[in-house]
């Protein structure tokens, strides 16, 4: 062999090296950030396949995932010359496990493929992002317009929400006293109140044979929860420490509770810097009167979970049903009476990012909490006007730092506990007043914890911060305003009136944008509708409390 051909074998050799060990290294240390690679897309429909929409696709999407800073993006380049390597044939036509093999390939954690579609009405892009190591697809969603121009604009917002289903990932870098600052923060989507599972890397598992690394035994340390976020930063500080275990510098974290979730939903607008968004449409009605399964008698309450599941208080049948997003019967739990798990007419429920329920059982003056399953976990409350106690438990939430809100109809008073029911503080007293009541019925939290108060006789709608302090009153147009929601992308409220059977959609400021929906039986109306919310994908969910049914909405 000559001089130079020895000396390109050796750098070959060299650069082989080196791919191997950064291999094992990911491999036997996690990293902070996966790595993605986004694949062209298949194009359909004469117009896609003609200006090769698949591929620009592909392209809109790469940047937006660079842009994002939550994953290691692979070069389309590189891609392109495994692809023809590995023979996988016309672009856009993976199947699942060629894209997981693929991905194998890459050292990539998931790939992204899925297809564009044109037709009469403008074009769909249907994308899926498969993880490859159990070739299982963990987000799949889709994204309409009306044309090439308008989609261009929406792939940013629509990747961002694509990102926001996976969990954060990052190390715990140093420790100051009690408090542990992790390498995740604002830019990767760390907020105050999130909560993550620390770990320490154990056994590494090979096979016996071909001595390829399988997996990483990870043991569990303890629970973090967020504090302060900084740009690069999380300051946080242990919820919860495993037995026989100590949270640590250089151990690794992963985000828990709704950060994750899958969705199909599809998405045709998006929020401008006024808070405006497109317009919500009907998708789906279910549930009938009665008392079996998936029935309800005047349904009060409602809730989504960070997987899209949706709890309901089947107000006069007295017990708590779950469904999936699609409306199939998942489970229930309760019955009518005063013991624990039991139940008296609950008005509402709420559900916090880690899946526990809390349910508001108003005629046992009560706040009861459950597992995701049901399980019964505790309660607190009785009869009474101190604090503490209730007298007409109408509405319940979660903050984002865990914490559980409540609204008494007849007290007309917040209370705000911990989520083992110790009493934080209290607001408001019956009057007319700026941070007083009337009979309020429904209240939610934002992600920052501002609090918004459905002050149902007053007709509008009270926004406080945290602790209670009076920031705004919304009042336009209002007649009954019986339950609110924080539309997370939007910025904008929707409020829930049972008097005119509206939804009103409201600006940050309180302006009216739109409203939806009316008095009626048939889809997409509602007769004194009470309960209303917003799962993690932005659909819509109403308890059309005198229909005794559920009727889902989706932009």
């Amino acid at each position: 062999m000559r001089p130079h051909q020895w000396a390109r074998a050796r750098c070959a050799l060299l650069i082989f090296a080196l791919l191997m060990w950064t291999t094992v290294q990911t491999s036997v240390h996690a990293a902070a950030r996966s790595r993605i690679a986004v694949v062209d897309l298949e194009a359909q429909g004469e117009k896609a396949k003609s200006e090769e929409l698949g591929k620009v696709a592909a392209q809109w999407l790469t940047t937006a995932f660079v842009n994002q800073g939550r994953f290691d993006v692979i070069e389309r380049q590189a891609l392109q010359k495994v692809i023809e390597e590995q023979q996988l044939g016309v672009a856009g036509v993976i199947d699942v496990d060629t894209a997981a093999q693929l991905g194998r390939v890459l050292g990539a954690t998931y790939m992204v493929t899925g297809a564009v579609t044109s037709h009469r009405q403008g074009l769909d892009l249907n994308v899926k992002i498969i993880e490859t190591e159990s070739a299982a697809i963990k987000v799949a969603d889709r994204l309409e317009a009306r044309s090439i121009g308008a989609m261009s604009k929406k792939i940013r917002p629509f990747v961002a929400q694509l990102v926001s289903k996976f969990p954060l990932r990052g190390f715990i870098i140093h420790q100051k006293g009690n408090i542990f600052i992790l390498d995740v923060g604002k830019s990767a989507g760390a907020k105050v109140g999130m909560q993550f599972e620390a770990y320490r890397e154990g056994e590494i598992f090979k096979h016996p044979v071909s001595g390829e690394i399988l997996g990483i035994e990870k043991i569990r340390t303890g629970k973090l929860q967020v504090t302060e976020v900084q740009e690069k930063l999380a300051f946080t500080r242990v919820v919860e420490q495993k037995p026989d275990e100590t949270v640590s510098v250089g151990q690794n974290v992963v985000s828990i509770g709704a950060v994750t979730s899958r969705t199909n939903r599809p998405i045709i607008g998006v929020p401008s810097a006024g808070g405006t968004s497109s317009a919500l449409r009907f998708a789906q009605v279910w549930g009938l009167v009665g008392t079996g399964t998936g029935d309800f008698q005047k349904p009060f309450g409602i809730a989504a979970d960070g997987a899209g599941n949706v709890y309901v208080a089947d107000t006069y049948n007295s017990r708590i049903q779950v469904f999936d997003t699609s409306g199939t019967f998942m489970k229930s739990w309760g019955q009518k009476g005063a013991g624990s798990g039991s139940m008296t007419l609950p008005y509402d429920v709420a559900v916090d990012g880690e899946g526990t329920v809390y349910v508001a059982d108003t005629y046992n003056h009560r706040v009861q909490k459950f597992d995701a399953n049901g399980v019964f976990l505790g309660q607190w409350g009785q009869k009474g006007k101190g604090s503490g106690d209730f007298y007409f438990l109408s509405g319940i939430a979660v903050g984002p730092d865990g914490a559980v809100y409540t609204v008494d109809a007849k007290m007309n008073r917040v209370q705000v506990f911990d989520n083992q029911g110790r009493f934080l503080r209290s607001w408001g007293s019956k009057g007319k007043g700026s941070g007083n009541f009337v009979e309020p019925m429904g209240l939610t939290v934002d992600e920052s914890g501002n609090v918004y108060v459905a002050d149902s006789e007053m007709r509008r709608v009270q926004k406080f911060d945290s602790q209670g302090r009076f920031l705004a009153a919304f009042t336009d147009r209002l007649h009954y305003p019986a339950d609110v929601a924080f539309d997370q992308f939007t910025g904008n409220l929707l409020v829930l009136d049972a008097a005119t059977a509206l939804i009103w959609e409201m600006g940050p400021t309180g302006q009216s944008l739109r409203s939806y929906a009316g008095p009626g039986r048939s889809s997409g109306r509602f007769v004194k509708p009470y309960g209303l919310t917003i799962d993690g994908a932005g659909n819509v969910f109403v308890a059309d409390t005198g229909n005794s049914r559920i009727q889902k909405f989706s932009r």
